[in-house]
């Protein structure tokens, strides 16, 4: 069943998915086409099966608004060049959290936060994930610093990534000073000393996954 069936009970799922040309155009080897036709066709299916599913409810008077189109056609485009299904439906639910009033503050708030997921990742993602529920479960002692609160579960931090995400022990370092160029992970710095090795999800990382939903990064795994 394609798309639009799909939807021809729901006009206006139906219309937004006739914004999107699935089709990637001419090519000389008809077999590709028809191939790269049917992965992108496969990752919007996943798209707007999200998009479409829960209590948040897509009006004709929203989907006209030059604001929703706007963020429509970036996060659409963000989420047929991703191959983790899983991503796409985080693109989907951005969509989602933003049409709720209060959870997007302003279309700039919308597309600095697109961009952050989109340049996460997947593997990234999970990361950042892990030690977000990492420091979930140690929330700070009385009289304890951010450095000693982290210290308690970094060892153990450490091995589940190097398990979960065929990471080298000599290269944890690397891949998480590149997560510093989101804004999602800061190091820990000018405590007892240290040398930065141990860092912090930041304020960012926190506002995102309640945009994408907290819940289902529990199910994210690396494959």
């Amino acid at each position: 069943m394609n798309l639009l069936e799909k939807y021809r009970k729901n006009p206006v799922m139906r219309g937004i998915v006739q914004l999107i040309p699935l089709s990637i155009g001419s090519c000389v080897d008809v077999a590709i086409t028809t191939q790269l036709d049917n992965i992108m066709e496969d990752r919007a299916k996943t798209f707007f099966d999200e998009l479409g599913n829960g209590s948040v409810e897509l009006t004709k008077s929203l989907i006209e608004t030059e604001e929703f189109l706007h963020k429509y056609f970036s996060t659409v485009k963000a989420a047929l060049n991703t191959i983790r299904r899983e991503k796409i439906v985080y693109f989907a639910r951005l969509l989602k959290s933003s049409i709720i009033i209060g959870n997007s503050r302003n279309i700039d708030e919308y597309e600095e936060y697109l961009s952050i997921l989109d340049e996460l990742s997947y593997r990234e993602l999970g990361i950042l994930i892990r030690l977000y529920h990492f420091e979930n479960l140690h929330p700070n002692a009385e009289g304890e610093n951010e450095l000693q609160r982290t210290a308690k579960f970094w060892d153990e931090f450490c091995k589940t990534i190097m398990n979960e995400f065929d990471i080298e022990e000599d290269e944890i370092n690397s891949v998480l000073v590149r997560l510093k160029r989101t804004g999602c992970y800061m190091s820990l710095i000018g405590y007892w000393d240290d040398e930065g090795n141990k860092g912090k999800t930041t304020a960012t990382f926190k506002r995102l996954i309640k945009m994408i939903g907290e819940k289902s990064t529990n199910r994210l795994h690396h494959r």
